[in-house]
């Protein structure tokens, strides 16, 4: 049995954990700390994008492409209210 899986919605999540990553590594270098949280952010954003590019058939979405899927979305998010 195959997961029905939003790609989409996997793909954003996963670009917008990346600039996440970055404030939080910059953040635990400026306090002198490890980047734990930050290294799990990446590697997560990571994934989910990696996971994207494998499953979807058309392979993954193009840069151009992340400020349509963004406003679909939040179309989405907003029909269900």
């Amino acid at each position: 049995m195959r997961w029905h899986m939003d790609h989409a919605t996997i793909f954003l999540a996963g670009v917008y954990l990346l600039p996440l990553a970055g404030v939080s590594f910059v953040s635990a270098w400026a306090h002198g700390h490890k980047p734990v949280f930050a290294t799990a952010l990446l590697l997560l954003g990571a994934a989910l994008i990696a996971g994207v590019g494998i499953d979807r058939p058309e392979g993954l979405y193009h840069l151009s492409e992340i400020p349509d899927l963004t406003v679909q979305f939040v179309a989405r998010v907003a029909a269900l209210l």
